[in-house]
C-alpha cells in the first residue's frame, strides 16, 4: 500500500493540548514576567508624586539604576528564548517539516532544564541575615514551588504525548500499515 496516497493524519487533540500548554509555560509566562518587570520599572521611574491638598508634584520615586533586580541582558535573553520557542511550537503545530517533532522535543527538554535550574536557585539559596525580613518571601516561595511543579508536569505530558503513535503519524504525514494489512 502506498502510504502517500492515504489521507494525511490530523493533529490529535492531545498533541494540540501539549503544544498549547508548553506555549503557555515557555512563551506566555516568560513574556508576561518581562512585561511586568518593565512596567514596574517604568512606573517607578516616571510617576511623579503629588501631595494631597497642595497639588505640588514631587520628582519620580527613583531615577537611574535598576530597581527590579534583573539586568537588561537577562530580559533580552528571556524574550529571545520565549519567541524562539514560539516559532518552534508553530512548526510543531503545523507538523511540517517532520523534523519539527524533534526540534520541539529538544526545545521542551532544554527549556525545562533551564527553568528548573533557575527556579531551584532561589528556593535553596541562603538568605543573608543583613537583608532583613521580607513579607513577600512566603508568597514568592509558594510561586516558585508552583512554577517548579508545572515545569515538571507540563513537559512530562508533552514528551509522553509527542511520542505516542497518533502524534508520530501526524508529524510523519501518514499512518503506518497495520500488521494485518501486511499479512494478507
Amino acid at each position: 500500500m502506498n502510504h502517500h496516497s492515504a489521507k494525511r493524519p490530523g493533529r490529535p487533540l492531545g498533541l494540540a493540548l501539549a503544544i498549547i500548554a508548553s506555549i503557555l509555560l515557555f512563551t506566555i509566562l516568560p513574556l508576561m514576567q518581562v512585561a511586568m518587570i518593565l512596567l514596574v520599572g517604568q512606573r517607578i521611574q516616571s510617576q511623579p508624586l503629588t501631595i494631597p491638598g497642595e497639588g505640588a508634584a514631587i520628582e519620580p520615586l527613583a531615577v537611574g539604576g535598576s530597581f527590579t533586580g534583573v539586568n537588561d541582558m537577562t530580559l533580552v535573553i528571556q524574550v529571545g528564548l520565549g519567541l524562539a520557542f514560539f516559532a518552534t511550537a508553530l512548526l510543531a503545530w503545523r507538523g511540517r517539516p517532520p523534523a519539527a517533532r524533534y526540534w520541539f522535543t529538544a526545545a521542551v527538554i532544554t527549556l525545562t532544564a533551564l527553568t528548573i535550574l533557575l527556579t531551584l536557585q532561589p528556593l535553596f539559596a541562603e538568605r543573608a541575615i543583613d537583608a532583613g525580613f521580607d513579607s513577600g518571601e512566603s508568597i514568592s516561595r509558594s510561586l516558585l514551588w508552583s512554577r517548579l511543579i508545572f515545569t515538571i508536569l507540563v513537559p512530562l505530558y508533552v514528551l509522553w504525548y509527542i511520542n505516542r503513535g497518533p502524534a508520530r503519524a501526524f508529524f510523519r504525514g501518514y499512518y503506518l500499515p497495520s500488521p494485518d494489512d501486511e499479512a494478507s
